[in-house]
């Protein structure tokens, strides 16, 4: 009985360890069954979905630092273009030094084309050409800034895309108005010098595309760099204010005093058989009209130096307005 009792216990606990060990061999049997039944094996032979990897079979993209910095400049950039063109009313707007240089530049150039329509006959008859040099004069004057008011809009339009060395991605818009007082000023100083039929139409033609670029110009700079919301009030400041004082300016106190103060003294200025030809006319009207060069060589001498001043500012608005045009 005492060697069963001692053999029992040992029996006990040799059965205990040998379940103990069946267990601990069918945990070591039944792992890689788990394993084998829930992580299959790809391709490659690599088990992905143990870890939850799945491989796509669609090739990556993959970004480069330099293109991810240069992704980001561009988002910044456009970020900063849109929240330095804030939607500005009026008086918002004349307290931006781009708006007076905007207004200067057209305000000049819309005189100088007033200027000549408005004077056109007494220009012809100062000059002694013949009366229908007046109409052929308005007629290429109207035609020239008809046609300007259009290819300037389509130009401009097309000019941003373009890819220049000094402007780099694409032209600003400000830089037509350059064009068109350097237009200008050719244009007057032309006028300033003619004597005759050709170089007087010609110059009447070139006044007529400068005044023409700016109105298209003026309404899509008021738009993109004073905002969209108040654009109709903002151009009809610009439209109504260089109109009005452009033409009161330039056409009615520079040409009309230069004018008027040659009427004696140049009347009488004409040599040779121009003289004996127009003695009878001139007698009778030498207290209202003026006749030589003299009558208007001063007042296109002035608008083409204003003009001049214009290509300045002109270039201060594209400096000052670069933000605006950085990402075009």
């Amino acid at each position: 009985e005492r060697e069963n009792t001692e053999s029992s216990p040992g029996q006990s606990g040799k059965l205990t360890t040998s379940s103990e060990e069946e267990d601990e061999t069918g945990l070591l049997q039944e792992e890689p069954t788990d394993v084998e039944m829930s992580v299959p094996l790809n391709t490659d032979g690599v088990a992905n979905m143990r870890h939850g990897i799945t491989k796509s079979t669609q090739p990556e993209t993959v970004i480069d630092d330099s293109d991810a910095e240069h992704l980001l400049t561009e988002e910044t950039e456009a970020s900063m273009v849109i929240a330095e063109v804030e939607n500005v009313n009026l008086v918002q707007m004349l307290q931006t030094l781009p708006a007076w240089l905007l207004l200067y530049t057209t305000l000049i150039i819309c005189g100088s084309g007033t200027l000549l329509t408005n004077n056109m006959s007494q220009m012809v008859e100062s000059l002694d050409l013949p009366p229908l040099t007046a109409n052929a004069s308005l007629s290429f004057f109207s035609v020239a800034q008809s046609a300007s008011r259009v290819l300037t809009g389509v130009i401009s339009e097309m000019a941003i895309s373009w890819n220049i060395p000094f402007f780099g991605r694409g032209i600003p818009r400000p830089a037509f108005l350059v064009s068109a007082s350097i237009i200008a000023f050719f244009a007057h100083m032309l006028l300033a010098v003619a004597t005759t039929e050709i170089p007087f139409v010609i110059g009447a033609t070139l006044s007529g595309v400068a005044f023409g670029m700016i109105w298209p110009i003026m309404v899509l700079v008021v738009g993109e760099c004073f905002g969209k919301a108040h654009v109709g009030a903002n151009y009809m400041f610009f439209d109504g204010a260089s109109s009005a004082f452009g033409t009161l300016l330039l056409s009615k106190y520079v040409a009309q005093s230069v004018y008027e103060k040659h009427i004696h003294h140049d009347s009488l200025g004409v040599e040779g058989d121009d003289a004996s030809e127009n003695d009878d006319s001139k007698e009778e009207s030498d207290d209202l009209t003026c006749y030589g060069t003299a009558c208007f060589q001063s007042s296109h001498t002035i608008v083409a130096l204003l003009s001049l001043t214009c290509i300045f500012t002109s270039v201060a608005l594209m400096y000052t307005t670069r933000h605006v045009y950085r990402r075009r």
